[in-house]
C-alpha cells in the first residue's frame, strides 16, 4: 500500500483574498526570485568593481524583459489561439467580467523569459537612434560590446535560482503536472477534483477534504494511493435518504473524473461507492467518509526546482573560485547547454500543457530547448578557442 513515498497535494493557490485583491502563492514565489537574487547580483557587481547604481539600472531592464518575454512566450508558443483576437488581454492583469478582479497573468513561459532577458540586455548595451533627415535608424553603443556577455555570464547564475522559485510556484498552483509514475511513489494532485466537486455540490456540502487513507477500506490497487474524501454536509441536510441519493450522483461524478484527460483520481464504475455515514449527535451536521483512490504522478515541478537550485549552487561556486580565469561567454554557454538539457529530459515525465502537443513527437518545451542547447554548445566551443583571451584583464572588469 503506497504511503511512505506518496503525498496528497491540495493547496489553495490563493494565499489571501480581500474583495478584488488577491495574493497568490505563484506571485509570492515570482517576487521571491527577484528579492533573493538581488543581494547576489549586487555582490557580483561589487566584486567586479562596478557601481551599485549600474546594477540597479540593469535590474530594471531585466525585470521588464522577464515579464514581457515570459508573457509573450506563453501566448505565442502555447496559447496564441486564445489571444489573437484580444491582444490587450495579453498584458492586462485585470478582468471586468463577470466582475472586476485582479487576476494577474495566467501563463508565463521560461523560454520567453530567457529571450526577453537577452533582448533587454541588448538594449541596455545599445540604444536606437532615429533620424528623419535623412531617414535612417542606427544602433549606437552606450557601453562596451564585451559587457553583453559579461552580464549574461553573471545573470545565468541567478536565472537558475529564479527557475527554482518559479517551479515551486508551479507546484503550489498544481500546474505543469507529471505523468503517472506507475510505481508506489508520487503525488496525488487533488485540488482540481475537489474544486469541481465543491462547486457542483455547493448547495448541500459545507466542506470537502482529501486525505491519504490510513486503513485498507478498499482492496489495494497497485500504483494507486487510497484516499479518504471527507464530506461535511450543511446543517439543513438531515435526511439520510437525500444523502444516499446524493452519494449515488457523487459516484457517477467520481467515475467521470476518472476517465477524463489527465485524470487525478480513480474510481471503478463496476462497484458501489464505498463510504461511511457519520452523525455524532442529533441535529448536528452529517459527515460522509468516501473511500476512493488517487493517481500517483511525478512532481515534475519539484524535479526541475531541485535541478535549478543545484545548478545555482554549483554555478555560484564556479564563479566565486574561478571568475578570474573563465573565458567570457563560457558560463552563459554552459548554462544554456545544461539547463535546457535538464528541461528536455524532464519533459518526458510531464503531461502535455496544450492540446496540440498530443500529436507532436517532441513537445513544445523540448523543441524550444534545442536552439538554446546549440547556442550554449557554440559559446562553450568559442570560449575554449579563446581560452584566457576571452577574459577582460582590466581591473574591475574581470569575470
Amino acid at each position: 500500500m503506497p504511503t511512505a513515498m506518496t503525498m496528497v497535494w491540495d493547496v489553495n493557490p490563493i494565499l489571501f483574498q480581500k474583495g478584488f485583491f488577491m495574493l497568490r502563492w505563484y506571485g509570492i514565489c515570482f517576487t521571491a526570485a527577484f528579492m533573493i537574487a538581488l543581494p547576489f547580483w549586487h555582490y557580483m557587481f561589487a566584486k567586479a568593481g562596478k557601481a551599485r547604481e549600474e546594477a540597479e539600472r540593469l535590474t530594471t531592464y531585466i525585470a521588464i524583459g522577464v515579464m514581457a518575454g515570459a508573457r509573450l512566450g506563453h501566448v505565442i508558443f502555447y496559447d496564441w489561439s486564445t489571444y489573437k483576437h484580444n491582444l490587450v488581454a495579453i498584458f492586462s492583469p485585470i478582468v471586468f467580467s463577470p466582475e472586476f478582479q485582479i487576476v494577474g497573468f495566467s501563463g508565463l513561459a521560461s523560454h520567453g523569459a530567457a529571450i526577453g532577458i537577452v533582448v533587454a540586455i541588448f538594449f541596455y548595451i545599445k540604444r536606437i537612434s532615429i533620424a528623419l533627415v535623412p531617414p535612417r535608424i542606427r544602433l549606437i553603443s552606450r557601453r562596451p560590446a564585451h559587457e553583453f556577455l559579461w552580464i549574461l555570464d553573471h545573470l545565468v547564475i541567478l536565472f537558475a535560482l529564479g527557475g527554482a522559485c518559479i517551479r515551486i510556484g508551479n507546484f503550489m498552483n498544481s500546474e505543469i503536472i507529471g505523468k503517472p509514475t506507475q510505481k508506489n511513489y508520487g503525488v496525488v494532485f487533488a485540488r482540481e477534483v475537489r474544486e469541481e466537486l465543491s462547486a457542483r455540490y455547493a448547495a448541500v456540502i459545507q466542506t470537502m477534504d482529501f486525505q491519504k487513507e490510513t486503513t485498507c477500506a478498499l482492496p489495494i490497487k497497485k500504483h494507486y494511493q487510497p484516499l479518504r474524501l471527507t464530506l461535511s454536509f450543511k446543517e439543513e441536510v438531515q435526511d439520510e435518504e437525500v444523502i444516499t441519493r446524493l452519494l449515488q450522483k457523487l459516484k457517477k461524478d467520481l467515475v467521470r473524473l476518472s476517465y477524463v484527460d489527465q485524470p487525478m483520481i480513480y474510481e471503478p464504475y463496476e462497484t458501489a461507492l464505498s463510504y461511511e455515514l457519520i452523525q455524532r449527535k442529533p441535529n448536528v451536521n452529517y459527515q460522509v467518509v468516501v473511500h476512493t483512490s488517487g493517481i500517483l504522478r511525478h512532481p515534475t515541478q519539484l524535479y526541475e526546482a531541485l535541478s535549478c537550485f543545484c545548478i545555482f549552487i554549483l554555478s555560484f561556486i564556479w564563479w566565486y573560485t574561478k571568475r578570474q580565469v573563465i573565458a567570457r561567454g563560457c558560463m552563459f554557454g554552459t548554462f544554456m547547454l545544461i539547463i535546457p538539457l535538464f528541461r528536455f529530459f524532464h519533459e518526458f515525465y510531464k503531461e502535455y500543457q496544450v492540446a496540440f502537443e498530443q500529436t507532436m513527437w517532441l513537445n513544445m518545451g523540448q523543441l524550444l530547448s534545442l536552439p538554446w542547447m546549440l547556442i550554449g554548445l557554440f559559446l562553450i566551443l568559442r570560449s575554449v578557442k579563446l581560452g584566457h583571451t576571452g577574459v577582460i584583464q582590466k581591473k574591475g572588469e574581470g569575470l
